[in-house]
């Protein structure tokens, strides 16, 4: 009869057990999956963008390298927020962005960045670009100085050779055929680096859908931007006119533009200092966020601008 009474109360027990686990793990992905902020498209023009923005203060941009989104900075978003008034956007070509055939010198790419400060209501901002979209930031400070308080450089793409130069019709072929595989390999990287979090960043049904890598449009844009894009954009005297404060910041075993030439283009900025990240390759500020975002709030500190308020 022991037995009997006591298998009853055992599973009872294990009843209750097992649904207050379910009610725990539920509640549990409720919190994990809550997104944190909702992305937003606006129009440039004849192209729309993806943008994430958060915060308040000092206005800060975040502008991604070659074949990656807004979503690169995901690491040190959140913390940067915190000091600033922090919008990542997808440049035109990547992302959820509008991917045209044309329109990706480094010219009309400043100029998108330009046409993207007035959408958001903002007179001046710090400008962080990593890699290619250091080299973009660099362009929009060359053709309007005076809306750009501050540069943040991540191992910006303005000191190495060019992947192409001149157009593919005009490039050679091991040139135009580096071109292609360099643009393939991004097109595939795009499973895995992932440009959607829904953990973090709400987005549309249709939007949260679509993948790059099944895009033939993507494609076509990775293969154009190294046709257009003037990797050599910044010459000495277009860097002598960006008399801004500069932050460099080099991942100190970058492979694909080594910190050896960051003292070289250190040499060309008037208002420039440099910081090695130590144990760090391409992209310091996923690799190492945390000293990353700690030497940007540093650098926006040292520019004590009187913070700008957001524009609703």
């Amino acid at each position: 009869m022991m037995l009997l009474t006591r298998r009853p109360t055992r599973i009872v027990a294990a009843t209750l057990l097992s649904g207050a686990a379910l009610m725990a793990s539920s509640a549990t992905d409720q919190l994990h999956t809550a997104p944190a902020h909702r992305a937003q498209s606006v129009s440039l023009g004849s192209l729309r963008v993806r943008l994430v923005r958060a915060g308040r203060g000092t206005p800060v941009v975040l502008i991604h390298g070659y074949g990656e989104s807004l979503m690169s900075w995901r690491a040190l978003f959140d913390e940067l927020s915190h000091h600033a008034d922090v919008t990542a956007v997808d440049l035109p070509g990547f992302g959820l962005s509008s991917k045209p055939e044309h329109g990706y010198s480094a010219d009309s790419m400043a100029l998108s960045v330009l046409r993207l400060l007035d959408q958001l209501g903002l007179t001046r901002a710090v400008l962080v670009g990593h890699s290619l979209g250091g080299a973009v930031a660099a362009a929009v400070a060359v053709q309007a100085p005076e809306r750009v308080l501050g540069l943040v450089l991540v191992d910006p793409a303005l000191v190495t050779p060019p992947v192409l130069a001149g157009s593919l019709d005009s490039a050679g072929e091991t040139q135009r055929v580096r071109a292609l595989v360099v643009a393939y390999y991004q097109s595939l990287r795009s499973r895995f680096a992932g440009i959607h979090d829904p953990d973090w960043l709400a987005e549309s049904a249709a939007a949260a859908t679509y993948e790059p890598a099944r895009d033939p449009e993507y494609f076509r844009a990775l293969v154009a931007v190294l046709a257009q894009f003037d990797f050599q954009h910044l010459t000495r005297e277009r860097a002598a006119r960006l008399t801004m404060p500069t932050l460099l910041i080099w991942g100190a075993q970058d492979p694909v533009v080594p910190a050896a030439y960051a003292q070289g283009l250190l040499a060309m900025l008037p208002r420039a200092r440099l910081e090695i990240v130590p144990r760090s390759w391409h992209r310091p500020h996923s690799e190492r966020p945390r000293e990353v975002v700690g030497l940007i709030e540093g650098f926006l500190d040292e520019i004590g601008t009187t913070n700008q308020p957001r524009a609703h």
